[in-house]
């Protein structure tokens, strides 16, 4: 997925347009995106094969505690919050309104780089107080599955970053905005993939 990030956000990818239909890139996103899924998916089966086939009804495993679920609500209301001002960035480039573009682009980057910063601290209680991900098969799998998506949330925040630097000089207008779309595209899903995380890690935990 990095190949295809980077490779939307180079200055000649942006000042690039194609006349007609959805862009090459728009297509190379939505595959890269389709393959990450279905990564995400085999992650979260061998999960749930773990949970509900081996596990039983000790669940976490061992002395494992169940997820503390503040700073998951926090990291959730934040990533979810950040997709609006990127929606709003997208709609006011193509108006030629290039402040909203880097108000909304700019707020995205800093709810996203806020959720990092809340998944640190809780990377931190765990490794320190409950558990490693040599601990047993729940923990290299929690650390698995998160960290496979934060890093997702790390490269999207490098597409956002070069956004920026593209609208500062100009090489986003309302004529030659695909990349903020594409971008957009990336940003919204990995946002709905941590909902299922959310759900499936920290809320059915609790069941």
């Amino acid at each position: 997925m990095s190949g295809t990030v980077s490779a939307a956000t180079r200055p000649d990818a942006v000042a690039r347009e194609v006349p007609a239909g959805r862009r090459p890139g728009w297509w190379g996103m939505v595959l890269t995106l389709a393959t990450d899924v279905a990564a995400f998916a085999a992650l979260l089966a061998a999960y749930f094969y773990i949970r509900f086939v081996t596990a039983g009804d000790n669940w976490p495993p061992g002395e494992i505690p169940e997820p503390k679920l503040l700073k998951a609500w926090i990291m959730t209301g934040l990533l979810l919050t950040s997709s609006l001002p990127l929606v709003v960035a997208d709609l006011g480039i193509k108006k030629g309104r290039r402040g909203r573009l880097l108000a909304g682009v700019g707020l995205t980057f800093l709810l996203g780089a806020a959720f990092l910063a809340v998944q640190g601290l809780e990377y931190h209680e765990k490794l320190t107080k409950e558990f490693t991900p040599q601990t047993n098969a729940y923990g290299s799998l929690f650390f698995a599955i998160t960290g496979f998506h934060g890093l997702h949330v790390i490269l999207g925040l490098l597409a956002l970053l070069l956004i920026l630097v593209a609208g500062l000089s100009g090489r986003i207008t309302r004529h030659h905005h695909a990349v903020v779309r594409i971008t957009g595209l990336y940003w919204h899903t990995v946002g709905a993939v941590w909902i299922v995380i959310f759900a499936s890690l920290y809320l059915a935990a609790q069941l």
